[in-house]
């Protein structure tokens, strides 16, 4: 299994990070404190994390965005 991350941070700079694991424990276990680590960054803009099986497929249920970006200020009509 594979945890990929794709980040942009608030200074637009931008990281990907693939990491290997060998049972799909340790990579659930990885994905969901990644995702508690971005979730509380104050520094992440966006970012996607998700899990691929040795095939680049996406685990089921396995995929997640991060997104801090401000929303957009309602338009007046």
């Amino acid at each position: 299994m594979y945890l990929v991350k794709m980040i942009t941070n608030t200074q637009g700079q931008h990281s990907q990070t693939i990491s290997r694991f060998d049972t799909d424990t340790l990579a659930k276990v990885n994905y969901h404190s990644q995702l508690a680590t971005l979730h509380n960054a104050s520094d992440i803009l966006y970012a996607v994390v998700e899990i691929l099986d040795e095939y680049g497929k996406e685990l089921n249920g396995y995929r997640e965005i991060v997104d801090h970006r401000p929303a957009p200020e309602p338009t007046e009509e």
